[in-house]
């Protein structure tokens, strides 16, 4: 008995007048690779760059003022520490722009 997808794609054979049995397609064919190519046109990987100096620069700022947004709204100073916080975006919207378009 083959597989069930066999069982699927393949469908019930059927009886002549002389009791032979008679297929009306043929198997289904396996097939002889084990993978599918997900990229047959690939790219060449290209060197890691350094990042920009000014990408880094604004990461970090980005990230101390996310912290100090964090402990401004553990103390229960929701004004400062959304400022803040919004001030930690838009520098991290500066790093990531920086990123995307180099020279």
């Amino acid at each position: 008995m083959g597989s069930w997808l066999q069982n699927i794609l393949t469908p019930p054979t059927t009886t002549n007048k002389a009791g032979a049995r008679n297929r009306s397609s043929l198997p289904v064919k396996r097939a002889e690779t084990s993978h599918l190519p997900a990229n047959p046109l690939q790219s060449v990987p290209q060197p890691p760059q350094a990042l920009p100096n000014a990408t880094v620069i604004y990461g970090i700022g980005a990230s101390l003022l996310f912290v100090s947004s964090f402990s401004l709204l553990l103390a229960g100073r929701w004004f400062p520490g959304l400022v803040v916080f919004a001030v930690g975006g838009c520098l991290t919207g500066f790093a990531w722009h920086l990123l995307k378009h180099q020279d």
